[in-house]
C-alpha cells in the first residue's frame, strides 16, 4: 500500500470520527463502537479524555528535502498558509498541483510539523491505551460486541475469537467489520458491517463513561422506576451484605485483562452500582495492586 494511500485513509478516518451524527442509532441494548470508544475514553482518563483523540488529521513526516508536487506539497502550502503569513502564500487553487518551495519555506513546515506531533502524541496514546482496552475485553468475553448491516436489522453477536488478532486496529476506523473476512484490513461499504457494543457489558467495563442520559433508553411508563413514587425510585442501590462486598471486589479485579490495574475512580464507579461507598472502596484497595492517575495501565 503506498505512502499516498495510506493517508487517504488516515484523512477519512479523522472525517468519519468528526461527522458523528451520521452516525448509526444506539438502541436500549446496543451502543455503537464510536460512542463506545468515547465512552471508554471518558472512564480510562476522565477529564483528561477530549473526545478530540479519534478527529485529529494525519500529520505525515517530512524529509528535509522540498518537494514539488503530491499531497506532502499540498499540506505543506496549506500549513504555511495557515502558520506563516509572512511567506504571502495564498490558499490553494482548485486543482493545484505543483508549487515552488524556498528552503526556508520548506523546513519552516517541517517544524510545524514536529510542533504538531509533539503536541498530538498524549492524545494519540489515550486513543491507543482506549482501543487496546477494548480489543483486551472484547477478547475476554467482558465486553460483547455484535455487528449490524449498514441498511439496518438486528445486530448479530460477534465470536469474541475474533478479536484475538494483531490485524484489527483498522476496525476503529471507520468501526466495522466484515464478516466473511473478520481480519481484512481494508475499510470500505459491503460487505462490510457497523460494529456495536451492547449497552450492558459497556456500563459494566467503562463505569461512568456515559452520560446520564446515555445509561439507558427507557420506553415510558413501563420502567419500575416509572410506577414507583419519586422518593422511591432515586433510591441509592441496596448495600451488598458485608461478607460479600470483599468477594465482588476481588471478583470485578479478576476479571480485568491480565496486567491491566483500574483506577481509583474505575474501582469506586463500578462498586458504586453495588451500593458500596467510596471510603469502603478505599479500604478494599489497600489488598489489591493499584496505579495512581497518570500512571502506566500495565502493573
Amino acid at each position: 500500500m503506498s505512502v499516498e494511500i495510506i493517508h487517504k485513509q488516515l484523512s477519512l478516518r479523522a472525517e468519519f470520527w468528526k461527522k458523528s451524527l451520521g452516525w448509526p442509532d444506539d438502541n436500549a441494548s446496543y451502543v455503537f463502537l464510536g460512542r463506545a470508544v468515547h465512552a471508554m475514553g471518558k472512564s480510562m482518563f476522565g477529564v483528561d479524555w477530549t473526545g478530540d483523540e479519534p478527529c485529529r488529521d494525519p500529520v505525515p513526516n517530512l524529509s528535509v528535502f522540498p518537494e514539488r508536487s503530491g499531497w506532502r506539497a499540498r499540506l505543506v502550502h496549506d500549513l504555511l498558509v495557515k502558520h506563516h503569513p509572512e511567506h504571502n502564500r495564498q490558499p490553494r487553487k482548485p486543482y493545484q498541483h505543483s508549487f515552488e518551495f524556498s528552503g526556508k519555506e520548506w523546513m519552516d513546515a517541517v517544524m510545524i510539523v514536529k510542533k504538531l506531533k509533539d503536541e498530538r502524541t498524549p492524545e494519540l496514546r489515550r486513543l491507543l491505551e482506549v482501543q487496546d482496552r477494548i480489543k483486551h475485553l472484547a477478547e475476554a468475553g467482558f465486553l460483547i460486541t455484535a455487528i449490524r448491516e449498514k441498511a439496518g436489522g438486528d445486530p448479530t453477536p460477534v465470536p469474541r475469537g475474533w478479536w484475538n488478532s494483531e490485524r484489527i486496529r483498522d476496525r476503529f476506523d471507520l468501526c466495522q467489520l466484515r464478516p466473511d473476512d473478520p481480519y481484512n484490513l481494508g475499510i470500505g461499504s459491503d460487505p462490510f458491517q457497523w460494529i456495536f457494543v451492547t449497552r450492558e457489558s459497556l456500563m459494566s467495563c467503562a463505569p461512568g463513561g456515559l452520560a446520564e442520559g446515555e445509561q439507558a433508553v427507557k420506553p415510558a411508563a413501563t420502567t419500575l422506576a416509572a410506577a414507583l413514587p419519586v422518593e422511591e425510585s432515586a433510591k441509592a442501590p441496596r448495600r451488598l451484605a458485608e461478607a460479600k462486598i470483599e468477594p465482588a471486589f476481588r471478583r470485578w479485579r479478576e476479571q480485568q485483562p491480565e496486567g491491566y490495574i483500574p483506577t481509583e475512580d474505575e474501582d469506586i464507579a463500578h462498586m458504586k452500582q453495588l451500593g458500596v461507598g467510596r471510603d469502603k472502596v478505599r479500604q478494599l484497595r489497600k489488598g489489591f495492586p493499584t496505579r495512581g492517575r497518570g500512571e502506566k495501565k500495565s502493573g
